[in-house]
């Protein structure tokens, strides 16, 4: 099986992150590691990875968020 690791970092990036990580739900692997790095975000950046994290880990077990 094919395991894959995506290292994002973002920095206010409200208008794109939820698109951003809907794309990478969508993809055909299912075993990821998303590790997400903020540099200090001044928007909605963090409220929206944070709401993101609670709903992906209530579905999905095999992927693996970290804010």
């Amino acid at each position: 099986m094919i395991k894959v690791c995506i290292l994002m970092s973002t920095y206010n990036g409200e208008k794109h992150i939820g698109e951003q990580l809907e794309s990478i739900l969508t993809q055909s692997v299912k075993d990821i590691m998303l590790f997400i790095r903020d540099d200090g975000s001044t928007d909605n950046t963090i409220k929206i990875l944070n709401e993101f994290s609670k709903k992906i880990l209530q579905k999905l077990n095999s992927i693996k968020v970290i804010i």
